[in-house]
């Protein structure tokens, strides 16, 4: 099983907290407006854990900013569709400061241990 199946099956199933979504939804934003320091592969890892968090029916995902990030990204690429950027980037700027970075590097540093990337 490839690493990208390997989280997507993990993130189906893992219990997560609402601050993980929260910062889940926060790094795919980020990603989407390209502003965020990983390589391909683990912005695509990430993305996948993303996908299966929308793909749940347990989870509600209702807010602007998700909505916004179904809109503005088809599945095949890690970047927002052109027609989305300015949207997206803007909505980064505006999101991003309230970001706690020991958050962010909390829910990283989960997603990698549970798949055994540490």
């Amino acid at each position: 099983m490839d690493l990208y199946q390997k989280a997507y099956d993990w993130a189906k199933t893992y219990k997560f907290e609402p601050i993980e979504i929260e910062y889940a939804t926060k790094l795919a934003l980020k990603m989407l407006d390209d502003s965020c320091k990983m390589t391909h592969e683990d912005r695509k890892m990430f993305f996948y854990v993303y996908d299966a968090i929308c793909d749940r029916t347990d989870i509600k995902l209702e807010d602007d900013i998700n909505k916004l990030v179904l809109l503005a990204r088809d599945r095949e690429t890690i970047f927002s569709k052109p027609q989305y950027a300015n949207i997206v980037h803007a909505c980064r700027v505006e999101v991003i400061p309230s970001m706690l970075k020991v958050h962010m590097k909390a829910f990283k540093h989960m997603v990698r241990k549970n798949l055994d990337l540490l």
